[in-house]
């Protein structure tokens, strides 16, 4: 999941973490050491036994850091919730352990799915290796990683599933509500209007922004957890009849007519698409003539090169990571909206904005031995701790069976974008204001 530094264990969880942090090297490996491989987890609390028993005659600091971590988690989710986003730990055990039953799937076999879809070519040499069957396979691919990754997401960074960078003095909290309102001031937005949010997640975005504007605001997902979550959370807020999400595939937005929308937006959703000629001309026919739609986009730079393996590698992480299907350069996406008859307005790469004692947008999803806050999980140490309490909770049943595959999917990807940020080879903020042509 991501954190950002304001959303701190409380002051009892500090010291179990480092604690537990510690712990190895009490008994038996130092900092400076990867720890030993670890078998992936196994059926049974039988089973589960028997491994760590084998575990502990030949690697007892192994095990013993393990299971320290295991009730290290189990104490953070109780006592703790991520990014005011509502969900507090207990309900997001509750929720771990009902993903199952209550949406009939097997995360086992759904990551294991999802994963085929990313190692199916040699990447190595190929940027573009896989792309075609993922396009293929867009909305299966996409509704997986949403069902996967939702209650990380919702736990760890919030109600809004969105980059931002700080400026100086903002909270994690307040940039991001700040980069939803600049997006929404280039629209016009007046109470009343009606809005459409392409690719919602929960509706954290269309709640802000419908609460700042007292706009009415429809937010479509193709993820039908994400539709009940969202709309759960509306009428806890007292939001049910100014916004809700709708179900919705956005490259087929068949439940919306001609010229229904007095403004569209989108933040790092359409990155999704397999072609953004389909996902930009849907939006084009529901949007009335004159009005404008903005978007975020998740772009790759110019200064991403495909003959790098180091570039490569960011670009094959951040679509493992974040479900995409391939990724688009600025100009691409200009000519698209270009193709299907918007006129652009403007454009720019906002993680280039100057930010005077500010944080780069990034800076979540680097590693920091700063034991209290979410980027410690991005260390060698850190990222062994959280592999190794999952395969344990998995073992006890406490979550289901495949959560620490999806948690490394996950963590593949942050790295991947962090690295993009320093590298300047990818950018999650290249804004695009665009205008209909007003009818003649």
């Amino acid at each position: 999941g991501r954190l950002d530094s304001s959303l701190k264990m409380r002051p009892a969880m500090t010291i179990a973490a480092v604690c537990s942090a510690f712990l190895p090297v009490v008994l038996g490996f130092g900092w400076g050491k990867a720890p030993p491989p670890v078998p992936p987890p196994k059926e049974g609390v039988a089973l589960l036994v028997e491994k760590l028993s084998m575990l502990w005659a030949t690697q007892p600091g192994m095990v013993a850091a393990a299971v320290a971590g295991a009730l290290l988690v189990m104490l953070f989710l109780i006592q703790a919730g991520g990014g005011g986003s509502g969900m507090g730990g207990r309900e997001l055990l509750k929720n771990f352990l009902g993903q199952e039953s209550k949406r009939g799937i097997s995360v086992n076999d759904w990551i294991g799915d999802y994963n085929k879809l990313h190692h199916n070519g040699s990447y190595d040499t190929d940027d573009k290796a896989g792309v075609a069957e993922r396009n293929s396979m867009y909305a299966k691919m996409v509704n997986a990683y949403y069902e996967l990754a939702t209650l990380f997401y919702e736990w760890g960074w919030g109600q809004s599933f969105h980059f931002a960078y700080k400026q100086a003095h903002e909270n994690f909290a307040e940039s991001i509500r700040r980069h939803e309102y600049y997006l929404a001031s280039h629209l016009g937005v007046k109470p009343g209007m009606k809005v459409l949010d392409v690719g919602c997640g929960i509706g954290g975005p269309y709640r802000n922004i419908a609460r700042f504007t007292g706009c009415d605001v429809t937010g479509i997902t193709l993820n039908e957890y994400q539709v009940k979550r969202a709309n759960e959370i509306n009428r806890s807020v007292g939001l049910g009849d100014q916004v809700r999400s709708v179900q919705c595939d956005f490259m087929k937005m068949t439940p919306f007519k001609d010229a229904s929308f007095d403004a569209v937006y989108a933040i790092e959703a359409t990155c999704h698409a397999p072609r953004r000629q389909g996902v930009y001309g849907e939006i084009m026919r529901v949007l009335k003539p004159g009005a404008v739609f903005a978007c975020y986009e998740w772009c790759l730079t110019d200064k991403y090169d495909p003959q790098n393996a180091a570039h490569r590698k960011i670009k094959k992480q951040i679509e493992e990571g974040d479900g995409l299907p391939d990724m688009a350069r600025p100009q691409e996406v200009v000519a698209a909206l270009k193709e299907v008859g918007f006129e652009v307005l403007h454009t720019r790469d906002m993680a280039l904005d100057a930010n005077p004692n500010g944080e780069v947008w990034y800076l979540p999803l680097m590693p920091s031995w700063k034991i209290w806050t979410q980027r410690f999980q991005f260390t060698g140490v850190g990222m062994a701790l959280t592999k190794n309490m999952l395969w344990v909770m998995e073992g006890l049943w406490l979550v289901p069976k495949g959560t620490y595959k999806v948690q490394q999917m996950l963590q593949q990807g942050g790295m991947g974008c962090s690295q993009g940020g320093v590298t300047g080879t990818f950018t999650p903020m290249f804004l695009c204001v665009c205008r209909k042509p007003a009818a003649k």
